[in-house]
């Protein structure tokens, strides 16, 4: 077995138990592969679907799709949205910008994760510095005391050295 098709085995497991303590907030509705080298994740919190006039339009029901590439870990995974999202750091295209705070030590789970931050404009990940979309970045710069916009919590209790 290669290194590569360990660590997606690793991480499917570290995946699974996840999903399994979520209570409902992360859901695996497809996995390709076996081991998987795609998903999507479907996450219950609240995000932003779009702008209108200057009202944020809510979404409680959110799809990305993640994709491992034949050089992962050493390239970056590539998620995208398949539900759409407003926010600084998701493109128009909806592929999210995983930007310099990718890392080949950054786990599936633990990316599940900051995406599900990402959806919630929690501050922690919010990175208005290197925006994907302009005009997200403008509208947040102005609204930052409404966010996070859920209080779902996504936290890791996941650590790399255990599912190596």
């Amino acid at each position: 077995m290669s290194v590569r098709e360990k660590r997606l085995r690793n991480e499917h497991q570290a995946l699974l138990e996840l999903v399994g303590n979520a209570g409902g907030s992360i859901i695996i509705t497809s996995a390709t592969g076996n081991p998987p080298y795609q998903y999507v994740i479907d996450y219950r919190c609240r995000g932003i679907e779009k702008l209108q006039g200057n009202k944020p339009v809510f979404r409680s029901n959110h799809s990305v799709e993640i994709s491992l590439g034949s050089q992962y870990p050493r390239e970056p995974p590539s998620a995208k949205f398949l539900t759409p999202m407003f926010h600084p750091n998701v493109y128009l295209n909806k592929n999210v910008c995983l930007g310099s705070y990718w890392t080949m030590a950054e786990t599936v789970p633990q990316l599940v994760i900051r995406i599900g931050k990402i959806i919630q404009y929690s501050k922690d990940v919010l990175n208005l510095n290197s925006p994907a979309n302009l005009e997200a970045k403008s509208w947040a710069a102005k609204n930052m005391s409404l966010f996070p916009v859920d209080s779902q919590t996504f936290k890791s209790q996941i650590i790399w050295d255990d599912i190596k």
